[in-house]
């Protein structure tokens, strides 16, 4: 239960920036935690505070993105710091979702209501993190479920932040689980929706692989349909893989990626010899890797910008 307007409307404060809800202090936690939402795409930040009024640990979670086929993006908090001993879900889940249930390997199952925002923040027993986290509708039914591996975990101690990363789409990554088909159409059966493909590749590339790859931390939702061409001699190959959208784990710009226009929308490329490129558009999310061409962060452009918008396709 979460305490009064007053109580947050003081914390807010001492924070001094907006403040959703205030988890009530326990016999473990003499603090109150203070739950918020922050950035763009948003991530979900806690910070502790005693009653005389300081703060004495601030966790910030990864930015995540519920949505209907990956309804929750959650993260297990735990922190050990001044005399603050707690261990918190946090998350965000998508709209319709009355609350979260939590699997919990060694313990009863744990209920955490979800507010007006979609904000899920609760409290978790000590022990091992949830095996899975459902979403819950109003009429008790499960709408979807977040697997252990793509929970993410971080922990707070003496001042030290450690963690896991819940798994990540890895849309430009290689070939992952799954299974290869013998044509597009059986893929796209399969998955269940049209796979839109480029009317762009260089000189000499033909379709040669065509898989349908599940997604582990979201075992419900739509898997991706994943194609590869590649040319009649040598080893370079473009691979493209798409899903639904958007993504749980959004790409965003870093140290690592720079941000690059694909077609009036915003993609991340990141190029270490050859080309990845992450964008999203409309109801889907791509990912895109080319090797071995003359160019291949220019060519992951120019394909991406060849693909057709859903509408396009669906005309």
């Amino acid at each position: 239960m979460a305490d009064s307007s007053a109580d947050r409307g003081a914390i807010e404060a001492v924070l001094e920036h907006p403040v959703d809800l205030v988890l009530p202090p326990t016999d473990d936690c003499a603090a109150r935690v203070a739950i918020s939402r922050t950035g763009d795409p948003p991530r979900v930040r806690a910070a502790w505070v005693t009653d005389a009024g300081d703060v004495v640990a601030r966790i910030g979670c990864p930015p995540g993105v519920p949505s209907a086929v990956r309804p929750l993006v959650a993260t297990v908090c735990a922190v050990s710091a001044e005399g603050v001993s707690d261990r918190l879900l946090l998350g965000r889940a998508a709209q319709g979702v009355a609350h979260v249930r939590a699997a919990m390997p060694d313990h009863d199952a744990v209920d955490i209501a979800v507010d007006a925002h979609g904000l899920v923040a609760g409290r978790l027993p000590a022990g091992p993190i949830p095996v899975a986290v459902d979403a819950i509708a109003p009429d008790g039914e499960s709408i979807g479920r977040l697997m252990h591996s793509g929970i993410t975990e971080m922990s707070l101690v003496a001042g030290r932040i450690e963690g896991r990363l819940g798994a990540t789409h890895g849309m430009a990554a290689g070939f992952g689980a799954g299974d290869t088909v013998s044509s597009l159409d059986i893929a796209e059966l399969e998955a269940g929706y049209p796979a839109l493909l480029p009317s762009w590749l260089p000189e000499g590339f033909s379709m040669t692989t065509v898989r349908v790859e599940p997604e582990a931390a979201y075992p419900f939702a739509p898997p991706s349909i994943a194609v590869a061409w590649m040319p009649g001699e040598g080893d370079a190959r473009v691979l493209l893989r798409q899903c639904p959208g958007p993504l749980a784990s959004p790409e965003v710009p870093d140290g690592r990626g720079r941000a690059v226009d694909v077609g009036g929308v915003q993609g991340v490329m990141r190029a270490r010899g050859m080309a990845f490129l992450v964008w999203e558009r409309g109801d889907r999310a791509y990912g895109l890797q080319v090797r071995g061409t003359g160019d291949p962060p220019a060519d992951a452009v120019r394909i991406a910008e060849s693909i057709p918008a859903a509408s396009d396709e669906m005309s």
